[in-house]
């Protein structure tokens, strides 16, 4: 399989024209040992019509489309396009797999066709970005609740309560559950706010920020303040499995923010 390029579309044509013109039994020199695959240049006795330019494309001799190696691999914006289509529209999510999916047809046809469909995925994530802001299916998502750390503060709820986080200071300290935190549907375990200045702890799994936000039985408690598009500030807007649910105003530059739940 091919490893499709990811690189900036303006330099995609040129990247592509330099390094695939020669594939797997096609290497484009013209020379004998190319005449069963036909070599791509054209010449008369070529087994097959040859285009001239060897990079493997359908008419190379080969009969087939590809260079020999088989499909393009799908780049990883498609395959969240195609999460993304399953999570707003579910009725479309068949037909969009099978031309944009790991097995699309998207990727075994030629160069030109593959391209195409990589710039289509870009934009249409992002429309899809911008009617549906707070569906984290069209946002890109480092880990799974499988992989959430369960030293950690901030986790989920387990059969109604949370653990006590040991930051292995010698001193631990009582997380409370907390369900629907600012009138969010969503819950976590939360950690109290600590220190003199009252801070929170952060998470190392997300670039959320922890802030002393929430008053639980007369003591003050923390949540992680996240944007709800994950591309604000980079990084993993929420720890593994949790989601940014939009709640507050916007920042000054219009970005929706919000805070982490289960």
């Amino acid at each position: 399989m091919r490893k499709f390029p990811l690189i900036s579309i303006s330099f995609l044509g040129l990247a592509l024209s330099l390094g695939l013109a020669a594939c797997d039994g096609d290497d484009g020199n013209g020379d004998s040992a190319d005449a069963a695959t036909g070599d791509g240049d054209g010449d008369p006795g070529d087994t097959g019509a040859g285009d001239g330019d060897g990079d493997g494309d359908p008419g190379d001799g080969d009969g087939t489309p590809g260079d020999g190696d088989g499909c393009f691999e799908a780049p990883d914006e498609c395959l969240l396009f195609v999460q993304c289509i399953g999570a707003i529209v579910p009725d479309q999510l068949a037909s969009t797999d099978a031309k944009y999916g790991a097995e699309g047809s998207c990727w075994c046809g030629t160069q030109d066709e593959a391209i195409a469909c990589y710039t289509t995925c870009i934009e249409q994530v992002e429309k899809a970005r911008e009617s549906n802001p707070t569906q984290q299916a069209c946002h890109k998502s480092s880990c799974t609740l499988d992989e959430l750390d369960p030293t950690q503060p901030y986790g989920p709820i387990q059969n109604g309560a949370c653990p006590v986080w040991d930051p292995g200071s010698g001193t631990t300290y009582t997380q409370v559950p907390v369900n629907n935190p600012f009138g969010v549907s969503g819950s976590y375990c939360s950690p109290p706010c600590t220190g003199i200045a009252n801070t929170c702890t952060q998470h190392p799994q997300t670039s959320a920020s922890g802030t002393c936000s929430l008053i639980v039985g007369g003591q003050e408690h923390c949540s992680l303040r996240c944007w709800v598009d994950s591309t604000v500030i980079g990084g993993t807007q929420c720890h593994c499995g949790a989601t940014c649910k939009p709640h507050g105003g916007p920042d000054g530059e219009g970005n929706l923010r919000g805070t982490c739940l289960f």
